[in-house]
């Protein structure tokens, strides 16, 4: 039996698997031997059958683990031959000896089979059916009785493989499951064979096998139990000795024990309760300042410390000590018109502070009591809630706000130099760090870490010395404490500016010597290098923020990481266990999903720089990204034309051919060097130097080229401000040969100087302000991000770019291949070129620091041998649904069959969900009805829709009457109770397989107009599961789920907005902030996770995404607020001026245009419509793009991201396709003969749009492509 399982299980190579061969041989051979001895003795007698029984049945056993064994044989011998050697093996020898072992193994099978057949061949044809026993006949025809014609010197590998692809072996693999067991396809089981019925003693066999091993195990289970049997009843006579009141006493002493225990631990309580006390005061603070951040004045911006999930940094944060940086400019560091420069600085100070308080002054005394009557119909509890909410506006509040939004100058000497890290945990850490008198003069060792609050179980695992937080701009050096729920950071050494070595002055300002970063929000462990050494770490967390953790040395690393894995609670954590770089590109599968086409080049080219130890935190491996193309002079830019791009293959400094011939001489004359430190570009691709020269006209980066350059701004004539001279530099010049940033795809600002710094102006008189774009981005910069990032994504660069990565992250990076392609660079600039522990002298390690800093790194190697695969192109050029369209191209069905129509009662289409190949319907008179599409391939007709299920939804009676379309003006200022807007249709968290289309797994939610509430319906059952609030007071007006289906926003006439997390309940644990926590507010189902400020009058809409993590919601004042999801932090206010019609930051209360419906796009934009009539384009850092006139009402409007195309449908019962770059109409669909439009929905692959009209009927528009 135990050879029976392992043949199972073992690799068919092995030498185990050739040992369990032989030992099942032998096995079968005794048993053989026994019953041909019972013959001889007794005969076939009724005892001899008794006897040879269960023999007979295992031989069937063997027979039929055999067959599975040479199936696996089969397969395994195939992959060895059609695979190169080098595939499973590390020599040719090792190979070769599993090869032959794999044939011994055969063999023993074979003979193993033979033997049964020649023994028990009676048996083997009554077990087996007919078609099966024939089969195995025929495979074993040779072997039994060889034919005179077949060749004497045929080679028992010839014979093997004979029986490898016979019928028997390679047939009869499938298995037939009986109720609680499964029976092999070839035994008998009454199956019918020429039209005979064959026997079922196959299947009495397998169920006599089956009962016999029951009676083993249970027999072994009763031996097993027996032992314990015995021990108990000892036990049970010793407790009737005297011992038990011996141990009744020690009972009495410990209860002793543990009363003095329990007054210790009640002292302890009480000590603790006051802790909480000054912990609930702290947080008291931080809801404060959370409420007013919105009126905050005059922001300033720079760019995030924070990705998106895409690991974009798309969405800028509040600058809230920003500083213009005049005295650096270039021309005053010379001496020019220093003194006139001076008088007018402070002028200009003084005007700025005096029009700040005056408009403080203004926004202060603005009273509220406006809105308050267009609002005249509410009741008095919704009024009460609303003065409620609008206390908090007062003067004290601005003073406070003026004195955060702008520094004194002391603060502005540390800001341009302060961690950002810092910055962005300073509002956590108010909410959990107690800083109470009762918690100093303690003797515990990491009292300091006791000051935060620490979780129930929570325990030290180790804490680690020397360690140091590396961000973008600063290194400070501390200690880490690792806890069973959380990472702790207790600063001992200065704050260390990065660019300058140099201290950082922090006197006048309080400093934040502890942090705490909670392991339930940790998603990701990568890796990383310092110094050319294996001894960082960057933890990444649920909102994005990054944590880099310079260890002392490569073993701390480890250690740390270790403790981490084994013994800490991170429930989100989904990174490899591996820290190696290439251990964790090969697991990835990132290749195969690139060259599939199901992640983006962007995506890709991204996760190579990640997990090549590239990082947003340090400056020296900030990632690299390719110049795409060469053309940067024409007017227009055709992307199917392979003359526009830059050549891949090569590196920048192999562009030029003239310049790499001089690059070589130079590179011949090194004959001073080794021959492994001879260069041919002294300078590299990325650097420190690289990127703030790209990116010197945002914060933080400002403030550091400042600094590189010795406080001022570097020389105008080589700065960047020419793209196409930057490019022709690149190409030319001998020493720059460098490549562009993840920015040049994601981030326009970097090409504006939206904060006016002074960057002088060049020798030949021009003043250097915004880059000097190509003719072709028509002088956007959206347009030229917007451009390019096509270009990255085209299909040349598709087929092109596996050259790129093998010179930047693959095999060409170094070694012979890298030589042959001219791509070699500074000897220091490679990993494990230079050891800086075994430098003793001090001034040359410090000259190699200096150089590794400062004059770049080359990422880790991911691919040491083969060439990077290349992405072949598209097999079939399919067109984007909604792309290029033209009248006529897009065509409507509308079936007869349905549910809805003018002569159902079901009412007008109210919201339209589709979920893999179904579309749900919620009528007005909340009948939920569902659809099957199913494409064909009729060019003209190639959907087919079929009405599924309509039923009634629960508890709908409570919304007491059914919403009829016409009461639904959705005007500014009628009473909405419910829209397209009220439903959402999600599958959760917990279940991303959003194709299965299982009806079990999703939730309709809804938020009720009549009982202000969210409600969670089963889609399978359409029985309520849920109603909850989520402390929204008053109407909740509409509802949207993100992409994922984990996140759900809200927002209500309290304005305020909810995010809430659906059916996750670690990623719930993981971003609901205290405040929320403290409430109560948590459901099963669905958990409130923030609470949203920013708004002051009744949320109007709102939209969501969880891949750019922001939140975007529209009120009745017409502000538009953004927010980020997961820490649900305000990030900025703007509005719609109603006179200028121009887009402008606004501080919580605005006089704009109210929007309507919003839409966010996964470039950074959104798309919002107005109660004018008006569509506009606006980034989510406040630049409009775009803005059109649509001339109707629009009721549902969506993005098709494959096409980038807006669609909207509205009163005039037309479906209009706008590009998203000028939202210019494409294609106008009329079908107004349904009424107008209530709904829209898009399905996906292929992407095919589904409509909802007024009189109740479904129409899917798709594209004509005849």
């Amino acid at each position: 039996r135990l050879s029976l399982i392992l043949l199972a299980y073992l690799e068919p190579s092995s030498v185990r698997f050739l040992q369990a061969c032989s030992r099942l041989r032998c096995f079968l051979h005794w048993s053989l031997e026994i019953i041909r001895e019972s013959v001889a003795l007794g005969g076939y007698s009724v005892a001899f059958h008794e006897l040879t029984a269960p023999l007979d049945r295992m031989v069937l056993a063997i027979v039929l683990h055999c067959h599975r064994a040479l199936s696996r044989c089969s397969m395994v011998l195939a992959e060895l031959e059609s695979s190169p050697w080098d595939k499973y093996f590390s020599d040719l020898e090792s190979r070769q000896k599993s090869h032959r072992r794999l044939f011994r193994a055969i063999l023993e099978l074979r003979e193993i089979v033979l033997a049964a057949y020649r023994g028990r061949n009676e048996v083997l044809r009554t077990a087996l059916s007919p078609q099966a026993h024939n089969a195995l006949s025929r495979g074993l025809e040779e072997v039994s009785s060889p034919k005179k014609e077949s060749p004497k010197s045929m080679s028992k590998e010839v014979n093997l493989r004979s029986f490898l692809e016979s019928d028997w072996v390679s047939n009869f693999l499938d298995v037939d499951t009986l109720e609680d067991f499964e029976i092999p396809e070839q035994v008998a089981n009454g199956q019918m064979h020429d039209k005979k019925k064959a026997s079922t003693r196959g299947k009495e066999a397998m169920l006599e096998l089956i009962a016999e091993s029951k009676a083993i195990v249970k027999e072994y289970s009763a031996l097993l139990n027996e032992p314990f049997g015995a021990f108990c009843e000892s036990q049970r006579k010793w407790a009737e000795t005297d011992a038990v009141r011996d141990r009744e006493y020690e009972g009495d002493l410990l209860v002793k024990r543990l009363s003095s225990k329990h007054r210790t631990d009640t002292s302890e309580s009480n000590r603790l309760v006051v802790t909480q006390f000054a912990l609930a005061s702290q947080r008291m603070a931080a809801i404060q300042r959370l409420v007013k951040d919105p009126w905050d004045l005059l922001r300033r911006w720079e760019v995030s410390t924070h990705t998106d999930l895409l690991y974009r940094r798309i969405l800028f944060s509040p600058n809230h000590c920003f500083t213009n940086h005049a005295s650096a400019s270039y021309e005053l560091t010379l001496g020019k018109d220093r003194e006139a420069f001076q008088k007018e600085e402070i002028s200009r100070q003084e005007r700025e502070k005096k029009k700040e308080i005056e408009l403080a002054l203004r926004v202060a005394v603005v009273p509220y009591e406006e809105s308050v009557d267009e609002e005249v119909e509410e009741d008095d509890d919704e009024r009460a809630g609303s003065d409620g909410f609008f206390g908090w506006v007062e003067m004290e509040g601005v003073e406070a706000t003026l004195d955060r939004s702008h520094c004194s100058d002391e603060e502005e000497e540390v800001v341009d130099v302060k961690d950002d890290t810092e910055d962005e945990t300073a509002e956590e850490s108010d909410w959990d760090e107690i800083d109470a008198a009762e918690m100093e003069g303690t003797s515990d060792p990491f009292d300091w870490a006791r000051k935060f609050l620490w979780s129930d179980g929570e325990h030290p695992l180790q804490n680690f010395e020397n360690v140091a937080i590396v961000s973008v701009q600063t290194f400070i050096e501390g200690i880490v404490l690792l806890t069973s729920h959380s990472i702790y950071f207790h600063q001992t050494g200065d704050v260390i500016d990065v660019m300058t070595k140099e201290k950082i002055d922090v006197e006048g300002k309080k400093p934040k010597p502890n942090r705490r970063w909670k392991l339930n929000q940790m998603t990701d462990v990568h890796g990383r290098r310092y110094m050319m050494k294996a001894q960082g770490l960057e933890l990444f967390f649920s909102d994005m923020q990054g944590l880099f953790l310079k260890f002392h040395g490569v073993k701390d690393r480890d250690s740390f990481h270790s403790k981490l894995r084994s013994n800490c609670k991170v429930p989100l954590l989904r990174s490899f266990k591996s820290l190696n770089p290439r251990t964790v590109f090969k697991k990835s599968m990132l290749t195969d999903l690139w060259l599939k086409r199901r992640i983006s080049n962007f995506q890709y080219i991204m996760a190579l720089n990640l997990m090549a130890g590239r990082t947003f935190n340090d400056i020296c491996q900030y990632p690299v990204f390719p110049w795409i193309l060469n053309d940067y002079q024409s007017e227009t830019l055709d992307l199917n034309d392979p003359s526009i791009y830059r050549d891949l293959s090569k590196p920048v400094g192999a562009l030029n051919p003239d310049r790499l011939a001089m690059l070589i001489e130079r590179y011949n004359d090194l004959d001073g060097f080794p021959e492994e430190q001879k260069f041919l570009y002294g300078s590299h691709y990325s650097s420190p130097g690289v990127v703030l020269h790209y990116m010197l006209r945002q914060e933080p980066f400002t403030s550091m080229h400042i600094a590189l350059q010795s406080g001022r701004f570097d020389c105008p004539d080589r700065l960047f401000f020419d793209l196409a001279g930057c490019w022709r530099s690149c190409l030319t010049s001998t020493s720059d040969v460098k490549e562009l940033t993840p920015e040049f795809f994601t981030c326009p600002e970097i090409f504006t100087n939206t904060n006016n710094f002074p960057l002088g102006e060049t020798q030949d008189n021009k003043q250097i302000s915004n880059v000097k774009l190509p003719p072709w981005a028509k002088g956007s910069p959206h347009e030229f991000i917007r451009i390019h990032r096509l270009a990255l994504e085209s299909d040349y660069v598709s087929r092109h770019l596996h050259h790129w990565i093998d010179l930047i992250f693959g095999y060409k990076q170094r070694g012979p291949a890298s030589s042959a392609a001219h791509n070699v660079f500074h000897y220091y600039s490679y990993e494990g070129s230079v050891d800086l522990d075994k430098i003793t002298d001090e001034i040359e390690r410090k000259a190699i620091e200096g150089h590794i800093q400062n004059f770049g790194q080359t990422p880790s190697q991911l691919i040491t041998k083969l060439p990077h695969p290349e992405r072949s192109a598209k097999e079939k050029q399919q067109i984007a649904p909604f792309k290029s369209l033209h009248a006529g191209d897009l065509k409507v069905h509308t079936p007869a069959k349905q549910f809805g129509g003018p002569k159902s009662s079901c009412g007008a289409i109210l919201s339209l969900h589709a979920i893999g190949d179904s579309v749900f319907v919620l009528h007005s008179d909340f009948t939920l009805c569902s659809y099957k599409l199913n494409a064909t391939r009729n060019n003209a007709l190639p959907v087919q829709i079929k009405a599924d299920k309509c039923r009634m939804l629960e508890n709908s009676s409570a919304l007491t009457r059914t919403v009829d379309y016409d009461e639904q003006s959705n005007e500014q200022g009628s009473n909405v109770m419910v829209n397209s807007d009220s439903f959402a249709l999600t599958m959760g968290g917990n279940y991303r397989a959003a194709d299965h289309g299982a009806d079990s797994s999703l939730l309709l939610l809804s938020c009720d107009a009549f009982e202000n509430v969210v409600k969670v319906h089963s889609i399978e059952t359409l029985q309520l599961q849920r109603s909850v609030s989520g402390g929204h007071r008053g109407r909740i007006n509409c509802i949207k789920v993100s992409e994922d289906g984990a996140l759900m926003v809200t927002g209500g006439d309290d304005a305020t907005c909810r995010v809430w997390v659906v059916e996750h309940d670690a990623l719930a644990t993981a971003i609901t902030d205290g405040y929320v926590s403290s409430l109560g507010l948590d459901d099963n189902e669905i958990t409130c996770a923030h609470v949203l400020f920013g708004h002051v009058s009744p949320i109007t809409c709102v939209a969501i995404c969880s891949k750019l993590d922001v939140v975007i919601s529209g009120s009745k004042d017409g502000s538009i607020c953004i927010h980020n999801i997961r820490s649900g932090k305000f990030v900025r206010s703007l509005h719609v001026d109603a006179v200028t019609k121009e887009v402008k930051d606004s501080c919580a209360r605005s006089n704009g245009i109210t929007p309507q419906k919003l839409v966010i796009h996964m470039d950074g934009s959104f798309i919002a419509y107005f109660s004018d009539g008006s569509l506009m384009v606006i980034t989510i850092n406040g630049q409009c793009i775009c803005k059109a006139d649509v001339g109707e009402k629009i009721n549902a409007m969506l993005i098709c991201h494959e096409s980038e195309a807006l669609i909207t449908g509205g009163e005039l019962g037309s479906v209009r396709v706008r590009t998203l770059y000028d939202l210019s109409v494409q294609c106008t669909l009329n079908i107004k003969k349904y009424g107008p439009i209530t709904a829209l929905a898009l399905t996906s692959d292929p992407n095919f749009l589904c409509v909802g009209s007024s009189n109740g009927f479904l129409s899917v528009v798709f594209r004509n492509t005849k």
